[in-house]
């Protein structure tokens, strides 16, 4: 999709100049995309494992050395170069590769294991006894532990609006996953969603800023940079009645909210971009992955890092789901097949997969910021364009 992008910023940068007319803007944009596609790739290539690194560069540095031996005239001096080159490229990128590979290692278990023992509550502070507060069961276990043995079971209460289930399959390939379940019924509960489009920022940024007790990320669009573009990643974003983009189409499904946090889930096929009192705040997604209590299949199903949003048929709840991955020593990510029997397991109804792979992350001020590993090689968020909170008054 990001080479598409590239390409169509590229045939309308050739156009405008054989025309004459060079549209500066227009090649800013192009070198901007372009420089962040590149990025991307180089930063997609380095979470690879070494054995698939290798055979890589191994071509590359072929690749120069057959260049070499064809441009330079003297094939004996040529071949000379071209051996010389061949090895010491290979050399200097192997170096630097297992240098970038053993130090992201170090880094990733180290935040990892500081961040899930925080999140699973083995040094529970006086933050979480608000968790504490007599209210109803939100869900029960019995479904998801008889459909689901191969994972482990944390419970955590949060607040009186929230509580936090931490699913971890240790069996291969490993799986860990993040899923608050909140009562939209709560009397101090409030629904915040970025109010304006502007520059991307991190998610624990926008929680901080509307004092949210959870948060996760809304939409990073084209690439992980800065400025990249929404491009076709774009739909319907409402926040306290403003309507912030209404691009709805029939392959981006919403979530709305009215005053009172009452959720209507919107599927993907129904197109509506009126402004009325059911979508005071509005945020889109992806792709489908429940309707009506039903599954909705993708051509191609594969584990990856997800946000996932949904609600119960009575919208009363709402379940938000993180799950880690591309890390296959902790987490390898989460088929959406798997997540939808999950979800529907606590009752869940509809809902959507938000904008995923690394910039999935989930927020809570109680356990003091990001709680999960995000799929990028530092173990870090992302800036996105828009998020979800919830503040508990």
């Amino acid at each position: 999709m990001t080479g598409l992008c590239s390409l169509n910023g590229y045939l309308a940068l050739k156009m405008a100049t054989k025309q004459g007319s060079i549209n500066f803007a227009a090649m800013g944009d192009f070198i901007n995309q372009l420089l962040d596609n590149l990025l991307a790739v180089a930063q997609r290539l380095l979470d690879l494992p070494l054995y698939v690194l290798f055979p890589l560069l191994l071509m590359a540095a072929g690749v120069g050395y057959w260049l070499l031996r064809k441009l330079l005239p003297n094939k004996t001096k040529g071949s000379f170069f071209a051996q010389g080159y061949f090895f010491v490229t290979l050399g200097l990128l192997l170096v630097l590769v297992i240098d970038l590979k053993v130090a992201t290692l170090k880094s990733e278990i180290e935040v990892t294991n500081t961040k899930y023992q925080e999140a699973i509550g083995q040094s529970s502070g006086d933050a979480n006894q608000a968790g504490s507060v007599m209210r109803p069961p939100l869900y029960t276990l019995d479904t998801l532990r008889r459909q689901h043995p191969e994972f482990k079971i944390w419970e955590r209460p949060i607040d009186g609006a929230t509580d936090l289930l931490i699913l971890r399959k240790e069996s291969e390939p490993r799986v860990v996953i993040y899923l608050a379940i909140v009562d939209l019924s709560y009397p101090n509960l409030e629904v915040f969603i970025t109010p304006e489009f502007q520059e991307k920022s991190l998610t624990s940024d926008f929680a901080k800023r509307f004092g949210c007790s959870i948060a996760i990320n809304g939409e990073a669009g084209n690439t992980m940079y800065k400025g990249s573009g929404l491009g076709e990643w774009t739909g319907n974003w409402i926040s306290k009645g403003k309507a912030v983009l209404q691009t709805d189409s029939d392959r981006r499904p919403f979530l709305s909210f009215d005053r009172f946090n009452h959720p209507k889930y919107f599927k993907a096929s129904e197109v509506d971009t009126a402004n009325t009192d059911e979508k005071y705040n509005t945020i889109w997604g992806r792709f489908d992955l429940l309707v009506g209590g039903a599954y909705q299949a993708p051509e191609r199903d594969r584990p990856y890092a997800r946000t996932i949003m949904a609600i119960d048929e009575s919208g009363d709840r709402l379940f938000l789901l993180i799950a880690d991955g591309k890390r296959p020593e902790y987490s390898i990510g989460l088929h959406r097949e798997v997540a939808a029997s999950l979800l529907q397991s606590l009752g869940a109804s509809d809902g959507m997969v938000c904008d995923q792979g690394g910039s999935s992350c989930m927020y809570l001020s109680s356990l003091g910021g990001i709680i999960n590993r995000p799929a990028d090689s530092d173990g870090y968020e992302r800036v996105v364009y828009s998020h979800f909170g919830l503040k508990v008054r």
